[in-house]
């Protein structure tokens, strides 16, 4: 009898078994190429790599949905998601969602072929008849808040990052970040499945409202979120047009996203009795260059071909040796440019001068004209000098008054850790009107010394040639740095917007060195001016490590006629 009910358990199990078998066959997953889709647009025809898909079909997933879980380390998105994998070419993707009739999957980026990939979906280990999709190197499609493809873009507006929408429309001159996928790859590439924690830049994006062309201040992968979803931040030129539904489109690589999709724009506030004075024009390139440094000629401890080599091998475009009381020619090193220059003390109180020819005899104020007659740059150096301000004062507040029309002061300084940072010194004058640019520079004496290689002035320029990156030194179009970086800064109307590669703090400055305004962890802000700040000056701070980048003032003026 016990051997009959053992025999009977064991049929019925079998018979489950094969029950289960059967259904499972019956649920195999099944989809066709018109639904794989993009995730954002809805648009078929094909994928990109690394952007975000949506697959429509049946027994794809669980009947219960379930949402994107990260990996124990909370940095990935795992590829298995409720027994769902999705395989392009046999890689495992990232998954988003998966349920019985949708799956969502990051496309990854090695895919086997640049012009097609065959995708299978697998559930409870049972894999769909694999289907063949083209391969598009892009493919942008701008997320919308019903999930639709079409109205309202998924638009944040900046600094404040609520939803853009009717009744919290963008002004103009405001800043605005879009959402959106299948933007092709970043530069460095990005991970796939990584959630990002620094910008991932993209080439060649642009963006239009309306008709109207935007200026693209940032287009990458988006802080916190997968890298599969695309950030473009944009910013709202005064032409635009206004309206609650006003259309909105990006461009990757010359192809544009989907039609019909909007955003909310309206007037804003408009500049009357101020006009902003800026320095900074786009060009096509930032250049990283050390403008205080010294070799054997003076008390350096290695000779011009072994600093300039160093600086260069440390990633420096070009470089200024600044020896006291000497002119060191240029060593030849290829693959960096040079600029003559050098470091002069006439009454104790320091001052360099760069790309000039030779030393001058005469007291601070005759050095400056000098140099200025030449078409020299030349800035003030370390007013912090340890054991100097302020108990022994080197370079005095009435020293630094006294003196006109130097280009900068060294807002950093490496050198004189811990008085490295300047910035009380500069706003002491910029808030009594005097007019002049924030240098950083190392002052570097031996390149193996941390503090060497860590500080610079970074200029926007076309070429790294010394021509050019002289043109914009004496205009004021750069920033400086002691690690952090500054993508761009642009002023449109009353409206300043820096933007950085990382997750920062950014703030604005006015007079005194006050701070009207900090934006936590992000890659952008934008500040109006109100019209009594005097003068506008960002600090970037990066999150991860605290280095810093500065800003070169933007003075806040009467507008002309008034």
């Amino acid at each position: 009898m016990e051997v009959a009910v053992r025999r009977v358990r064991l049929g019925l199990v079998a018979l489950a078994a094969g029950v289960w078998a059967c259904a499972a066959l019956a649920a195999a997953p099944q989809f066709s190429a018109a639904g794989v889709v993009n995730a954002a647009s809805y648009a078929a025809g094909g994928v990109a790599p690394g952007g975000i898909v949506t697959i429509f079909g049946s027994g794809l997933g669980p009947a219960r949905p379930a949402g994107m879980q990260l990996t124990a380390d909370h940095r990935r998105v795992t590829t298995t998601l409720a027994e769902t994998r999705v395989l392009f070419d046999g890689i495992a993707a990232p998954l988003i969602y998966v349920s019985e009739t949708q799956v969502s999957a990051v496309v990854p980026l090695a895919l086997a072929s640049p012009s097609a990939t065959r995708i299978e979906v697998e559930y409870r280990g049972q894999p769909s008849p694999a289907v063949s999709v083209p391969v598009a190197a892009v493919s942008p499609g701008i997320f919308t808040l019903n999930a639709s493809g079409r109205g309202q873009g998924a638009v944040l507006n900046c600094p404040s990052y609520k939803v853009n929408g009717p009744g919290n429309a963008a002004r103009k001159g405001s800043v605005v970040s879009v959402y959106a996928t299948a933007g092709g790859w970043t530069s460095p590439p990005a991970e796939d499945g990584r959630v990002a924690e620094e910008a991932l830049p993209l080439d060649q994006v642009g963006a239009t409202l309306g008709s109207v062309p935007a200026p693209v201040l940032y287009a990458g992968a988006a802080p916190g979120l997968v890298t599969g979803v695309l950030q473009v931040n944009i910013l709202v030129a005064s032409q635009a047009p206004l309206g609650d539904a006003v259309p909105l489109e990006i461009i990757v690589n010359g192809v544009r996203s989907q039609s019909g999709v909007t955003l909310a724009l309206e007037a804003g506030s408009t500049a009357t009795g101020i006009a902003l004075a800026s320095p900074y024009l786009p060009k096509a390139q930032v250049y990283s260059g050390q403008l205080h440094v010294h070799t054997t000629q003076s008390d350096g401890a290695q000779d011009s071909a072994t600093v300039v080599r160093a600086y260069k091998d440390a990633g420096y475009d070009f470089i200024s040796i600044t020896d006291h009381e000497r002119v060191t020619p240029d060593p030849g090193v290829a693959g960096i440019a040079f600029i003559p220059g050098v470091e002069q003390s006439p009454q104790g109180n320091h001052l360099n001068r760069i790309n000039v020819s030779a030393p001058l005899r005469g007291d601070e104020q005759s050095l400056i004209d000098h140099t200025l007659a030449e078409g020299g740059f030349v800035f003030l150096n370390h007013p912090n000098w340890p054991g100097g301000y302020p108990a022994n004062p080197n370079w005095t507040d009435a020293e630094l008054e006294a003196v006109r029309g130097y280009h900068g002061i060294e807002v950093w300084n490496s050198l004189v850790a811990p008085n490295s940072n300047a910035e009380g010194r500069a706003d002491y004058l910029l808030s009594r009107g005097r007019r002049f640019f924030l240098v950083a520079t190392d002052d570097c004496h031996n390149v193996t010394n941390s503090r060497c290689k860590t500080a610079s002035t970074r200029v926007f320029a076309d070429r790294a040639e010394a021509g050019d990156l002289m043109e914009n030194l004496k205009a004021g179009n750069f920033y400086a740095s002691n690690g952090a970086a500054i993508v761009s800064i642009s002023v449109l109307d009353r409206t300043i917007t820096v933007t950085t590669d990382r997750v920062s703090t950014i703030e604005f400055l006015a007079a005194g060195g006050r701070v009207v305004q900090s934006s936590q962890r992000v890659f952008a802000a934008a500040y109006t001016v109100a019209g009594d700040e005097i003068y506008m000056r960002a600090r970037v701070t990066r999150e991860a490590d605290k280095k810093m980048a500065w800003s070169n003032p933007v003075y806040v003026d009467p507008a002309p006629g008034k």
